[in-house]
């Protein structure tokens, strides 16, 4: 690989052509920002075009190359697939966001005056080709740039092979010995030889069958070329001859598609693409519209900037009033504005992110927009301890005394039943001043949750909001401790100085504050505000309580469980090996892709942005059946991810008590569904043998208490059944029936009693199915059924239930019409692709529009039934804890002399939470440990 100073060297000499592959980095960006889409504030997906826009001005400024161009496939069909009409043919439709980037690159590159080519019949690899060969011929100094490993084959004296970089690491330079190496190639032009024998299945380039990567590399090593391995297939010892022998027609045309042309006609001279200056007014346009801010600043002038980029506003360019209250007597005079306040907003600043742990740095608070107090928290002015580590525990001790009392001064504020308190994630907020003795006496308004109520798909941070409700730019917490990065420490809030926080911490209750006289009227206009004050917001103190208590774990239990695992995790690592693959990774990603789709040449292969095969579990899930390795590594993916996940986390989370504390979200996710992390105890499986003994070493807090389990039962399918207004099914629930039985009566048309349980098997599986829009073919998959006989269950149970039908329909529609699907308790969630002309991406909106109504409303349910049943818990004067939730079940610990009222109450207050017009069926377990109790 080329060292920089190598890369200065070839540069400072002449000419520099960089041939860019545009297509390839546009993937790259939608794809790195699939989980965060970056968008504008007209709601324009920009992720492909910021990650093309900073890849190329990187390369600009980096290379300052003499000659650019961009290369680019053509619209229509080339050589390739008109030789080979299978060529590329297994690849998804490209997503309708990536798609329309397409045109905005294209305007970045005419403001940027670089001409992008395409030529009719040939593919962005030819464009480079033929380009490499004209520049080197000239003798320039060629960079292809493009992460596809095909354009090796292009690397010569002048060519480099230009490959981005990924995950934060930089850009890869390779020269002929680079490319020799990292192939074990004898030369570059060697490599579309191993690409034709490897093949490659995301091309659908089949090379020949059951050879892969390593045994190419083995071959052309003894042969030299597809054509000298062919003619001695006879001489290749056992079954690798006889594929070579059944190969030689694949192999062949693989090697014609791997060829990449250098000879195809281009209308344009290298002098062509001599580099020019920008069009700056048409760069600063590209930059307003499509807010490429990083851009503008780094190609504009600065005073053109500001009219390039969205413009917010900043602090300096806003009235306001920040104050900062350092002496108990300052402090004294705020809190007693504060109580003569009718509405506070107020904010907390740590000194790291762990609620239960960090330490308090300082509070503000807001009465009105601008007006603002930051209130430094003790050690701050507390002298440094001259004694050393002999004193320090107590040097602790004391200060924490100290912390406390500052704290305390401001207790008659949030004890206040009057006082409307606001907060942005309140619960993090009120966690901290628990530890500090704090008590509220009124529940919190939390912007978050406002927010979230009105589009649960929205981004709900500080910054997103401070943009989009205000037009103002908040302060960032790295302009204070510092930027995140590899080998650098940031600094804690601890580490600064009062003064220097003030405006960060007054800004944020400020914002808290604004949002709230923004957000609350939204809410209630758009019929949300049931969800947020009777689930929602009462929802905190809840989960605080929960979050406090935590669960016990039995170490020896789960220690017992890792041995039995590791047990497994062995032989299935030999059985996988024995099955072809005696060298394998079978924790390598790409490995394991590798020998799927490049040895065992298995169907279906798909690429992941990092341009590797995806093996997630639903391409293997979709791949059984196909060959018996497949099961073997998915049960061994089942148990490495046990162990790891369950039995070596769970032991380093224990307190000092023995118990364990997850985090609950409510804002995570769009399905309304609370969130478990740190660590995640609502995603233990719970229908395989291995996931229930995880469950098994959750237990009783000792021999006198048990864990009660309260699980609604079937409860999405009574939801679904309630909305749709479906009689037959509603009959069936009323009656008590069983609703999979009774199904699949109806479906296969016999008596209730006649019904196998193969055959209320497939309609359990329907009746949960419909609720996520299944299809046929995904209803097949599930059941190992012939599609058509998926299809035909599907066709029968909606002619036998129609209301279901229409309920799917109307829902469907409905969020067409508005863009969104709405829960029983009105929490919004935003389908921005409902309307979508991407097929694929229309149908998942169009799934998340019948799923949301119900899941989301199941959602609502047992956020009610919290808040009902832990105010019974008190009420009723009763020990026991509510102490997690997991989709539609609460745990309790209870002593064992409550357990029967406890059960009692639990399903009282669970069937009362939600009048749906069905009945809501509430199962209750009892147990020492949580699989017993379940």
């Amino acid at each position: 690989m080329d060292s920089m100073n190598a890369l200065s060297a070839e540069r400072d000499g002449g000419n520099v052509l960089f041939v860019i592959d545009v297509m390839p980095f546009l993937y790259r960006g939608h794809f790195a920002f699939i989980k965060n889409p970056r968008m504008t504030a007209d709601g324009i997906n920009t992720s492909a075009l910021v990650a093309f826009a900073s890849s190329v001005t990187s390369i600009l400024s980096e290379y300052k190359p003499t000659h650019v161009a961009f290369a680019m496939d053509p619209d229509g069909p080339t050589f390739r697939h008109e030789a080979y009409p299978e060529y590329k043919a297994g690849r998804e439709k490209m997503p309708e966001e990536l798609a329309a980037s397409i045109p905005r690159a294209f305007e970045l590159a005419d403001a940027l005056n670089i001409p992008v080519l395409r030529v009719p019949g040939f593919e962005a690899d030819d464009i480079m080709g033929t380009l490499a060969r004209r520049g080197a011929e000239a003798g320039f100094m060629v960079y292809i740039a493009t992460p596809d490993k095909d354009a090796a084959q292009l690397v010569g004296d002048r060519v480099r092979l230009y490959r981005p970089g990924r995950a934060g690491s930089g850009a890869e330079v390779y020269d002929v010995e680079t490319v020799k190496s990292h192939w074990s190639l004898s030369s570059p032009a060697q490599m579309i030889d191993y690409l034709a024998i490897a093949g490659d299945s995301s091309d659908n380039i089949p090379g020949i069958r059951g050879v892969g990567e390593k045994t190419a590399v083995k071959l052309l090593a003894d042969w030299g070329s597809v054509e000298n391995i062919i003619a001695h297939a006879s001489d290749i010892k056992g079954k690798l001859g006889e594929k070579v022998a059944l190969g030689e027609k694949d192999a062949l045309a693989s090697k014609f598609l791997t060829t990449i042309r250098t000879d195809i006609p281009l209308d344009i001279t290298l002098d062509g693409l001599k580099r020019q200056s920008p069009d700056m007014e048409k760069l600063k346009a590209v930059c307003a519209r499509y807010e490429l801010m990083q851009l503008a600043r780094r190609l504009l002038e600065p005073g053109a900037i500001e009219g390039a980029v969205q413009s917010y506003k900043t602090l300096d360019e806003i009235p306001h009033d920040y104050r900062l209250a350092k002496t108990e007597e300052e402090c004294r005079a705020l809190a007693g504005e504060l109580l003569a306040a009718r509405k506070v907003a107020f904010d907390t600043e740590t000194t790291g992110v762990d609620p239960r742990k960090d330490d308090l740095v300082g509070i503000s608070f807001c009465t009105a927009p601008g007006k603002a107090w930051y209130v430094p928290i003790p050690p701050y002015d507390t002298p440094a301890n001259p004694f050393g580590d002999l004193f320090a525990a107590a040097d602790r001790d004391s200060r924490k005394s100290d912390a406390i009392r500052r704290v305390a001064i401001f207790a008659p504020l949030f004890a206040d039943p009057s006082k409307i308190l606001v907060a942005h994630n309140a619960k993090f907020d009120m966690a901290v001043l628990g530890r500090y003795d704090v008590k509220f006496g009124s529940i919190v308004r939390d912007t978050m949750l406002e927010h979230y109520v009105l589009d649960a798909a929205a981004r709900h941070g500080k910054e997103a909001l401070s943009r989009e409700l205000l037009g103002r730019e908040a302060i960032a917490i790295e302009s204070l401790i510092g930027e995140k990065r590899r080998g650098v420490e940031q600094k804690t809030m601890g580490d600064i100085e009062p003064e220097q926080i003030l405006d960060y911490g007054a800004q944020d209750a400020d914002l808290a504050f604004q949002w709230d006289d923004i957000l609350r009227p939204e809410v209630a206009k758009a019929g949300a505000l049931q969800a947020l004050r009777e689930s929602e917001e009462p929802l905190v103190p809840v989960l605080l309580d929960m979050e406090r208590e935590g669960v016990k774990v039995d170490v020896g239990a789960l220690m017992s469980y890792g041995v039995e695992l590791e047990r497994d995790i062995s032989s299935l690592s030999r059985e996988i090996r024995e099955l072809g693959a005696p060298g394998l990774n079978l924790d390598s990603p790409k490995q394991l892709g590798e020998f799927l789709f490049d040895v065992l040449k298995l169907p279906g292969a798909k690429r992941t942005a990092k341009g590797q095969y995806s093996t997630d579990e639903k391409t293997l899930a979709r791949l059984q059946g196909e060959h018996p390795v497949v099961g073997k590594i998915l049960e061994y993916r089942a148990c490495t991810k046990l162990k790891s996940t369950y039995v070596d986390k769970l032991p380093q989370c224990i307190d000092a008590f023995g118990r364990v504390h997850t985090t609950f979200s409510q804002s995570f996710a769009e399905t309304g569904r609370l969130s478990s992390s740190d660590p995640n105890l609502q995603n233990i499986p719970v229908r395989t043998e291995r996931g229930k003994a995880i469950r098994a070493a959750i237990v009783a807090r000792d021999e006198s208490h048990r864990l009660v389990s309260a699980d609604y039962s079937q409860i999405e399918l009574r939801i679904m059944a309630a909305m749709s207004g479906d009689e037959h099914m509603l009959a069936a629930f009323r009656d008590g029936a069983d609703i999979h039985r009774d199904t699949a009566a109806r479906v296969y048309d016999v008596m209730p009693a006649l019904v196998t349980d193969d055959m209320r098997s497939k309609c359990k599986m329907v009746n949960f199915g419909i609720i996520y829009g299944i299809s046929a073919f995904g209803l097949s998959q599930r059941l190992q059924c012939p599609r058509r006989e998926a299809a035909d269950l599907i066709e029968s149970y909606f002619r036998l239930y129609p209301k279901i039908k229409a309920f799917m329909e109307s829902s469907i529609e409905k969020a067409r019409r508005t863009g969104y699907a709405v829960t029983a308790l009105g929490r919004r969630r935003s389908l921005k692709d409902i309307s979508s002309r991407n097929a694929t991406v229309r149908q998942a909106a169009e799934r998340d529009a019948i799923n949301t109504p119900v899941q989301g409303t199941a959602a609502d349910l047992i956020k009610l039934a919290m808040v009902r049943v832990s105010r019974a818990l008190k009420e009723e004067g009763l020990k026991a804890k509510m102490v997690l939730q997991v989709h539609d079940e609460l745990l309790f610990d209870t002593p064992v002399d409550e357990v029967e009222r406890v059960s009692a109450l639990a399903e009282r207050e669970m069937s009362g939470a939600m009048s749906l017009g069905v009945p809501l069926e509430v199962s209750v377990g009892v147990g020492r440990n949580w699989l017993e109790a379940h």
